[in-house]
């Protein structure tokens, strides 16, 4: 996936079949191009964008989705020219773009990214659809700190999907998110309010309807939830939540088990349970080796300001911090401006 012109290389030079590739063959020089109604892009190849994007981050990924992208010119005018195939791909894949932009720290393109995968969602008329890439902005929205724009967005979303039977995966992320939202505006009973609305909806769901939509399990829930009671000051509510969501083999889900591990121990430095603290985050720093995530080393950055006031009464922090500025200033690639075609 990292380095999918290689994959096309060895594709031509054995002429390994297009139809047998997980991945489209981008055209070679002198060849016709291909009208996008011709192409198909199907929920395989997102399944392993997404799977490729949980183990290595948005940043080693990134050039991959926009190479894909660049197919689906769209067209001007209405209705769109698309046929609904890859319409649908075409919409996930900008949805995905934009989330691999934030991860790697540029929140003005994965805003751009988003937009345009909500107007491609709208034309599909996929309500699911809709309100997932509502849901997307919505947290985009509350990294920033704009905290109304999250809840406005996360409650568009619900919006669309206030008719829709199978909504009740998408319902329950919505509430979530607009929870992060509310806690970020300091309202503590509606964020409650609105994390019991979407514990019940999770507890309903069936899983997703459509390759499309993105996944949400219990671990994505209890992140989001955790986030929002770190926010409010319930660390021991927080705790809770998130000792159930460390594993020790964190599998296919090395960004997720980061980002719950570094949660976990900013709740514990707020406990001054300081070397509990500390070994989780060697483990984040070894878990997360290579990983292009942006997000993940602001939350690094993040442990090393916390930590560091403990630094003369934890005999454990003056060597973490040492590897936390070391690990940091290795991966600031991670920071290179983000390729634009």
């Amino acid at each position: 996936m990292v380095h999918l012109d290689r994959l096309a290389h060895w594709a031509r030079v054995l002429r390994i079949p297009a139809h047998t590739l997980w991945f489209r063959l981008p055209p070679a020089p002198g060849d016709t191009p291909v009208p996008a109604d011709a192409v198909e892009v199907g929920p395989h190849l997102i399944r392993a964008l997404r799977s490729a994007d949980r183990q290595v981050g948005g940043k080693n990924l990134y050039s991959a989705v926009l190479a894909h992208l660049v197919t689906f010119s769209r067209p001007t005018g209405r209705p769109p020219a698309m046929p609904p195939q890859v319409l649908m791909a075409t919409t996930v894949l900008h949805e995905m773009a934009g989330w691999m932009a934030h991860d790697s720290g540029d929140s003005t393109t994965s805003r751009r990214h988003f937009l345009d995968a909500l107007a491609l969602a709208v034309d599909s008329r996929d309500a699911l659809l809709v309100a997932q890439v509502h849901g997307s902005l919505s947290h985009l929205a509350c990294h920033g700190g704009n905290a109304e724009a999250a809840i406005s967005h996360a409650s568009d979303g619900l919006g669309a999907v206030a008719q829709e039977e199978a909504g009740a995966l998408i319902r329950a992320r919505l509430l979530v998110l607009q929870a992060r939202g509310l806690a970020a505006a300091g309202l503590t009973a509606d964020c409650h309010a609105s994390l019991q609305r979407a514990e019940s909806a999770f507890a309903e769901a069936a899983p997703a309807p459509t390759e499309w939509l993105s996944p949400f399990d219990r671990t994505s829930f209890d992140i989001e939830s955790a986030r929002c009671l770190l926010r409010l000051g319930d660390v021991t509510a927080a705790l809770r939540i998130l000792n159930g969501n460390v594993t020790e083999r964190p599998g296919g889900r090395v960004r997720s088990q980061a980002l719950a591990r570094m949660l976990l121990a900013t709740a514990l430095v707020g406990q001054a349970r300081i070397e509990e603290a500390c070994d989780l985050t060697h483990q984040t720093v070894e878990l997360t080796h290579g990983l292009g995530s942006a997000v993940v080393l602001d939350q690094l950055r993040h442990l090393a300001l916390l930590l560091r006031s403990h630094a003369v009464r934890c005999p454990d922090v003056p060597q973490l911090l040492d590897r936390l500025r070391d690990a940091i200033r290795e991966r600031r690639w991670v920071a290179l401006p983000l390729p634009t075609k």
